[in-house]
Parts: structure tokens; C-alpha cells; sequence
């Protein structure tokens, strides 16, 4: 199958090209090597790459983004799980990703008027309708929600499932990434229940091409099939 070579579109051509967003998560396996030669293969495809690596030091984190951004991946494709969103300027990454440990943490911390003033786009993970409002309020930018398939990173838990995603969606105002067994033969499932977007890790980084695996992806959302 042959796709074409987006390594030279913009960031706002990629934007207006869907409004449905694909997000890929480091495996939290400590493969700095295999991720860093993903990342640059795949950023043309997706709007997002997290370094998720949670056993890390943040230093380390962020060693993992400057490396990215020296290999060519834009700095506007790069997000830190963990990272606190008071960042300088020239931080080389775009976004931050917060558990419902850190969103706790940082309710305790930081003053309500100053939540929406707050540099970096923040992503929050949430597990329910409850914890949904709680970000949405909180000032998340948007929310990943799951796992709604089952997932090779749960596989002992029960999928959510699209009713519970479509309720979430629906029930806040801010986008919502669907998260878990996400698939190209079901993103436009994910996608119908009103997800804004869709969240994956090993569906691409374990995948023996993850170029190839992230241009199906893509192309699932373009085309509809």
C-alpha cells in the first residue's frame, strides 16, 4: 500500500486536515533507542507524541524530548507525561499529560485564578464521567479516556466500552481522546461515540513498522475505512 510522504506538511495543514487528532505513548519501557528512531518516523503521521516512561527521572524525560527534537521531530509534536506545565519558553516539548495522582496534587497547589493562565496545553487522563468534569473544571485542554477496547497494557481489566466513552464525551465540553485496543478497523467507531481523538502505544511503537502502523491510523481517519 502506498501513502504520500507527509514529512513536509505543517503543522496547521495537518490541523485543518482533521479535526480528530491521533496521540502515540512511549511504552514505559525504558526504550530510549527503538522510541527515538519511532518518533522520527512517525511524527509526519500523528499530532502527537508522548514521553510517557513514568519509572524515569523527569530529567531524563526531557533528555528523551531534546533528542527527539535534534532527530527532526517538531517540538510541537512532543508532550511529557508527568511534566509541570510552569515550563520556560524554550522548552523543547508542547504539552504536558497528567494521571489523576498528579491533577490531585496539583488542585492543592495551584490557585483557581490561575489555572487558565498556565503556559502548556494539559492532557488528563480520566476514568469516569466524574473524573471528566473534574479536569474539564480543573482547566484540562483535553482528556484521554479508557481503555474502551481491551488493551494489551490492562489485559486484566474490562474494557469501558463506547457507551461509557460516548457518555464522557457528551458529558463535557473539552476534547476527548479514546484510549485502549485502539485500532484502524475501529477509529471511526471511537469516533461516532464522539471522541475528538484516539490515544495508542503499542498498537504503533511495538508494531514491526510503526511508520506504516501510524499512516494506517491516519488514513483510517481520512478515508472512513
Amino acid at each position: 500500500m502506498m501513502f504520500e510522504d507527509k514529512s513536509k506538511v505543517s503543522d496547521e495543514q495537518l490541523r485543518n486536515n482533521s479535526l480528530f487528532e491521533l496521540h502515540v505513548i512511549s511504552g514505559n519501557r525504558g526504550e530510549q533507542e527503538a522510541t527515538l528512531k519511532a518518533a522520527k518516523e512517525i511524527w509526519p503521521w500523528v499530532d502527537y507524541i508522548h514521553i510517557r516512561e513514568k519509572q524515569l527521572p523527569l530529567h531524563q524525560r526531557l533528555n528523551w524530548a531534546r533528542l527527539m527534537v535534534e532527530s527532526g521531530v517538531p517540538v510541537s509534536r512532543i508532550v511529557i507525561n508527568g511534566a509541570n506545565r510552569f515550563t520556560p519558553e524554550d522548552a523543547c516539548y508542547q504539552g504536558v499529560h497528567w494521571s489523576q495522582d498528579m491533577l490531585h496534587k496539583a488542585k492543592m497547589t495551584v490557585e483557581p485564578g490561575n489555572r487558565h493562565d498556565l503556559k502548556r496545553r494539559l492532557g488528563v487522563s480520566v476514568h469516569s464521567i466524574h473524573e471528566a468534569r473534574i479536569a474539564e473544571e480543573y482547566g484540562a485542554d483535553y482528556l484521554f479516556f479508557g481503555h474502551v477496547y481491551a488493551s494489551a497494557s490492562k489485559p486484566d481489566i474490562t474494557p469501558r466500552g463506547l457507551e461509557a466513552l460516548a457518555e464522557v464525551c457528551s458529558g463535557v465540553n473539552v476534547p476527548v481522546m479514546a484510549i485502549g485496543g485502539i485500532q484502524p478497523d475501529n477509529i471511526q467507531a471511537v469516533r461516532s461515540a464522539g471522541a475528538r481523538g484516539a490515544a495508542v502505544i503499542s498498537g504503533v511503537l511495538q508494531h514491526e513498522n510503526p511508520a506504516h502502523a501510524a499512516a494506517l491510523l491516519k488514513q483510517s481517519v481520512e478515508t472512513g475505512k
